[in-house]
């Protein structure tokens, strides 16, 4: 009979593709490696047999697990590069910048550019689909303003 140990391994290819298939940042993807690892030797310890779909599920769900609990705590974590009383200076030149863009991106893109810069897009009532396209419209208006300054 295989150790737990070997056991394991013989998935790593598929842990590998999981975490691929995930689009996983790769600062992140040992950490995700290591979930899947510590999620397939639980269910071994319970007794369970690893068939394909068993582990395929197991292992997306502990690191989807994990990538939910991560956004939890980041959501919290508050950090500063500067002072408060440094930051002021720079607030106002992204207030101005904002006022321009305002005359310059139709209403939808300049409301989808604020709710990008808060980081709440996703609080918006479009399909994935759309606000990947929206985004792009908005990425490509600003390009093309950056570079016609140049």
């Amino acid at each position: 009979m295989k150790t737990i140990d070997e056991q394991i391994h013989e998935w790593e290819p598929m842990i590998h593709y999981v975490v691929r298939h995930l689009n996983i940042h790769p600062n992140e993807q040992e950490d995700c490696i290591q979930i899947a690892r510590i999620a397939l030797w639980e269910a071994l310890n319970r007794g369970c047999t690893l068939s394909k779909t068993y582990c395929f599920q197991r292992v997306r769900g502990a690191i989807l697990n994990h990538q939910q609990k991560n956004a939890r705590h980041l959501k919290h974590e508050i950090a500063a590069e500067q002072l408060p009383e440094q930051c002021m200076t720079s607030e106002r030149h992204l207030f101005d910048w904002l006022d321009e863009q305002r005359l310059k991106l139709s209403p939808r893109h300049f409301e989808l550019l604020c709710h990008l810069i808060d980081g709440t897009e996703q609080t918006l009532a479009y399909s994935a689909s759309r606000l990947r396209a929206y985004k792009a419209d908005v990425q490509r208006e600003l390009r093309e303003d950056i570079y016609s300054k140049e």
